[in-house]
């Protein structure tokens, strides 16, 4: 970490998990910058040293949620150097903070934001806001009902159909994948309910469930609202809905995909890298969510077709016109993401070590390994390392409590 180049831009890539982070980091440096990462995980030293040790890095630090104070203030003590600073969040939390600083931070730094105001990112957050665009839009949306807590207990709707699946409102509170569940009666959603009331006081969504046969991302980049999006993954492995495992394809191929996501970007007016989720079901596409930084399978896009990413930093900087000129027609990419593999393994969710190493083996894309930035996966090995033994001795362990 040689310190800062006064000839460089910096970025600024923040988040709790170190994949998403991971991409971000090479984005800009590849794009020419140097790097600053911060980590706002709890816990200092979760996986810090694997995206902090990437040859793109000159400074690593920790300012952990919730306390969006410290964050800022790191941020600001970059400022008045001189330098092109573009802030890059790696998830819901810290997008919400930039946001709420907007008027502040905009001033020195180059910020992800909604027609350049405070306040358009965080309504871009509200589920209930995107599906209102996705209506707008023409595409086909889940019906939903909205489940507010009173006095300690969640009201449910009596219109509400059953199954359905839970999920919250908002996404930037904190990492909230254990709240979604699918309910089979109402009895099942109050007790899902009164589990949440105990750890979560803010409205949930409820969704009529829909079968899923396929499911769909999509990675790109907006400059106030006009979406480049030359490709889209469909997902055939994940983990509490994080993407384990899928293939990257050119997103010509689904006419339909490309122009919802088009005229939905078209609507928000956003600049800013985004991620937006489509599935499938019986034929018909439905619209999910849309994320507002990259999403888990970012790096499928940015290693595997073209750097979107950093062309969304070399035009916040100055140095292009945000005109697209990579592929638009590739082959069929398999992608990998070595960690959600790896857990899934680890909790003996159908994933042998062999077929662990097979899949990171043969996918034509992985997230931590990268021929020209090696430090990362060498460090990840070095966790994992025994990991075959722990989970040997965890399988132990529990038939012993048996």
């Amino acid at each position: 970490m040689s310190g800062l180049d006064n000839q460089r831009p910096l970025a600024i890539v923040m988040g709790r998990l170190f994949t998403t982070r991971l991409t971000l980091v090479r984005a800009a440096g590849m794009a020419g910058c140097d790097v600053v990462l911060i980590q706002t995980h709890k816990l200092k030293n979760v996986y810090l040293k694997i995206d902090g040790s990437s040859k793109y890095v000159i400074g690593r630090h920790h300012c952990p949620e919730p306390n969006e104070s410290a964050l800022i203030k790191h941020i600001l003590s970059y400022t008045g150097k001189g330098k092109k600073i573009v802030l890059l969040p790696a998830d819901d939390w810290v997008a919400s903070v930039l946001d709420k600083h907007y008027d502040e931070l905009s001033k020195d730094c180059l910020v992800p934001n909604v027609d350049n105001k405070q306040g358009g990112v965080l309504r871009l957050m509200d589920k209930d806001y995107q599906k209102a665009i996705a209506r707008i839009i023409g595409a086909n949306v889940a019906q939903g009902w909205l489940c507010e807590e009173v006095d300690g207990t969640y009201q449910i709707p009596e219109d509400i159909t059953y199954p359905c699946f839970t999920k919250p409102q908002e996404s930037y509170t904190r990492p909230l994948k254990h709240l979604q569940k699918k309910c089979d009666t109402r009895e099942e959603l109050e007790e899902t309910l009164d589990k949440i009331s105990k750890v979560y006081h803010k409205p949930i969504l409820v969704e009529e469930f829909v079968e899923i046969t396929k499911e769909y991302g999509v990675q790109g980049t907006a400059f106030e609202g006009e979406a480049i999006i030359p490709s889209a993954v469909e997902k055939t492995m994940s983990r509490r809905g994080i993407t384990a495992a899928g293939k990257i394809f050119p997103i010509t191929q689904m006419p339909e995909l490309q122009a919802h996501v088009k005229k939905f970007l078209k609507e928000t007016k956003m600049t800013g890298i985004f991620d937006i989720e489509f599935y499938e079901s019986h034929g018909k596409l439905y619209f999910n969510e849309f994320n507002v930084r990259l999403g888990a399978n970012g790096f499928a896009l940015t290693y595997g077709v073209s750097n979107v990413p950093g062309l969304y930093v070399k035009y916040r900087i100055g140095e292009c016109n945000g005109i697209y000129e990579g592929p638009v027609d590739f082959e069929e990419k398999s992608f990998v993401s070595e960690k959600v593999v790896h857990d899934i393994y680890y909790e003996e969710q159908g994933v042998t070590f062999k077929e662990y190493k097979e899949l990171v083996k043969n996918a034509d894309i992985t997230c931590i390994k990268n021929s020209d930035d090696t430090e990362p996966f060498r460090i990840f090995g070095q966790y994992n390392f025994f990991l075959p033994v722990k989970l040997q001795l965890r399988k132990l362990k529990k038939k012993l409590l048996k």
